[in-house]
């Protein structure tokens, strides 16, 4: 309570002095307008225009800012979809203001003319298009912040990391693009913080007209599918009873399949289970436990018929 106080008082603060210092400058323009009365009257209209929408924008975000802060704490990351959705809103009130204020005289007409509308409307197109971008992501919720994505957009360069060839096969899924959780979503840009921690900052145009993996479990979907990979010596396995062994080893867990899924060499095999996590769970802690059982099994079998390991597999006969 007291620092939703404290949050209050600090935007009323804030919007008092906005106001104050924006009706300062009106009237000191409207004091400019009266001594410098050989300037046409649209060059102080569209001065006030601009002082409105200063005011409007700053105070938008002043109050958006504050109702992240209260809800936060409440509905969590959520909080900034209504606090962003109520500054697209002021921003285009004040906007919408400006412009009225500008179209009040027909003298404005003279001020762009066709070939300044062209040319600002260039100069504009980059920004303008992450303005109406980010406007839809927000309105859509395209991407919404706590989400866990992976962008992938050839203007995002990404960089696969060198391997070794047999590394391609570890992960479960290749997604060559960004990873990392979304902690803003503003007019202009997304914020999206990296596995490893960094900050990357998107243009919401090239956000919008790329493809995004949703990695957080989405509300399609009950569960998620994860596979665990195991190489185990052909000299300690049984092929026909391998499934109903692993099977039973991960009976607490959620088996949706256990498959021979290649032969490494003519030494080896290479088999694939794959398990389902319930929405919620992390699925990592679940791979690992399930990889740990898998392992302690292999040095079982090994231990169990090393004689025949290392006669047939490591070539070593006594």
């Amino acid at each position: 309570m007291r620092r939703t106080t404290l949050a209050l008082l600090r935007v009323v603060s804030e919007l008092i002095s906005i106001g104050v210092v924006g009706a300062a400058i009106y009237v000191l323009i409207d004091i400019l307008a009266a001594e410098l009365k050989g300037l046409p009257s649209y060059v102080f209209d569209v001065a006030k225009a601009a002082v409105i929408i200063g005011a409007g924008v700053a105070g938008a975000k002043a109050l958006g800012d504050f109702i992240i802060s209260v809800l936060r704490p409440k509905i969590g990351d959520r909080a900034y979809a209504v606090g962003n959705t109520f500054k697209v809103l002021g921003y285009i009130a004040a906007i919408t203001a400006g412009f009225l204020k500008i179209g009040a005289t027909s003298q404005i007409a003279l001020l762009g003319g066709t070939v300044a509308g062209i040319v600002l409307g260039l100069a504009l197109q980059p920004t303008l298009g992450n303005l109406f971008a980010g406007i839809l992501i927000i309105a859509t919720n395209f991407v919404r912040v706590g989400d866990v994505v992976r962008v992938l957009n050839w203007q995002v360069p990404y960089q696969w990391a060198l391997n070794p060839p047999y590394k391609y096969f570890s992960p479960d899924y290749i997604h060559p693009g960004f990873k990392g959780k979304v902690v803003e979503v503003n007019l202009f840009y997304t914020v999206v913080v990296t596995d490893q921690g960094n900050e990357l900052k998107i243009p919401n145009s090239i956000l919008l007209g790329g493809a995004v993996v949703d990695e957080s479990t989405s509300q399609w979907s009950q569960q998620r599918i994860v596979n665990v990979r195991v190489e185990l010596p052909l000299s300690v396995i049984d092929v026909d009873k391998l499934e109903g062994q692993i099977r039973e080893l991960l009976s607490d867990l959620d088996v949706r399949g256990v498959y021979l899924n290649e032969q490494s060499d003519k030494d080896y095999v290479i088999v694939l289970v794959r398990l389902a996590v319930p929405r919620g769970d992390d699925w990592r802690l679940v791979k690992s436990e399930a990889l740990k059982r898998l392992l302690k099994m292999r040095a079982e079998l090994i231990k169990a018929n090393e004689r025949g390991y290392l006669c047939l597999t490591k070539g070593v006969c006594s």
